[in-house]
């Protein structure tokens, strides 16, 4: 896998590759030279949070330059953001409506409503790529210069280890007072911690995977809590317009006991995962590398990694 350490490769090689792996990968969703499953923009997203997630890993050893690059990939990623935003929206309420087998003429309305939002977003911000090409292409010619070549297995641990922290006070911000804007800085946590871990995974295919596969479910959970609240929030600037009635309330009702009951799970998921302290969770990833580095099996362990 590409995104996922490689033996025959240092830390820093190992880092460097993934990033310009998705940088390149954005770049041809730019470009247009590659046809997503999903929608473009959503595909070039993923892109930018996966290289984000490297560069958090880098942070360290890279300096100033880290906050040039992080900015730089933010910026590009706002260049899409009210087409994706609309995506999300009529995304969720389609969904809504399969998922509650119901096809009511306010669900169709709605999602008029909607569709009609996404096509005049797509028209206005059509040319994201444009400005998109340029920014992705400095990111990785900079990436070459890196100073990482002596990067070892602590400096990734304790990178690892800084996120799971952020993981840890940002579920303790939602739990103090919970906000959409909350939940949504969890969710950008746990999908960061998600990334950093499956780049680990072949220190432990079995062990790793399946605390990378606990996060991402819980990302998911976390990503329908975030899109119904979207939608919810769209309709409610609705609520004052004429045509807004009776089965509009009961849509929005649906919606908001929908939000609240998958809140409510992912927040117990969220306390399942983040309960170890941050050093048991740096020994718990400290065991893994060192058991790759003990293994019988030369795959991974020689390389992977001097501390």
């Amino acid at each position: 896998m590409s995104y996922e350490l490689r033996a025959e490769q240092s830390l820093g090689k190992n880092l460097r590759r993934m990033f310009r792996q998705q940088i390149d990968a954005a770049l041809a969703v730019a470009k247009g030279a590659d046809e997503p499953n999903d929608t473009r923009v959503h595909a070039m997203r993923k892109h930018l949070k996966k290289a984000r997630a490297v560069l958090q890993l880098a942070r360290k050893k890279i300096g100033k330059a880290f906050r040039r690059e992080d900015r730089r990939l933010r910026d590009v990623g706002r260049l899409m953001t009210e087409i994706r935003d609309a995506e999300v929206r009529l995304q969720t309420m389609r969904q809504l409506e399969d998922a509650t087998h119901h096809h009511y003429l306010s669900y169709q309305k709605i999602e008029r409503l909607l569709a009609l939002e996404l096509e005049n977003f797509l028209v206005a911000f059509g040319d994201w790529g444009n400005s998109a090409i340029p920014m992705l292409e400095r990111a990785c010619d900079e990436a070459g210069q890196w100073p990482i070549d002596d990067y070892r297995s602590k400096h990734l641990r304790r990178a690892v280890q800084r996120s799971y922290k952020s993981g840890r006070r940002a579920l303790a911000a939602a739990k103090a007072k919970p906000s959409a804007g909350k939940f949504h800085e969890l969710r950008k946590q746990v999908k960061l911690l998600g990334y950093q871990l499956r780049i680990l995974r072949p220190l432990n295919h079995v062990v790793v995977g399946s605390v990378s596969g606990e996060l991402t479910d819980l990302g998911h959970l976390l990503g329908r809590v975030h899109d119904l609240t979207f939608l919810a929030d769209r309709l409610r600037q609705e609520r004052s317009e004429k045509h807004w009635g009776k089965q509009d309330d009961e849509l929005l009702a649906v919606i908001e006991n929908s939000e609240a009951e998958l809140q409510r799970d992912g927040m117990e998921m969220a306390e399942r995962f983040f309960a170890k302290r941050p050093s048991e969770f740096d020994g718990l990833v400290h065991e893994w590398f060192d058991n790759s580095r003990h293994a019988k099996s030369a795959s991974v362990a020689e390389a992977l990694i001097a501390t």
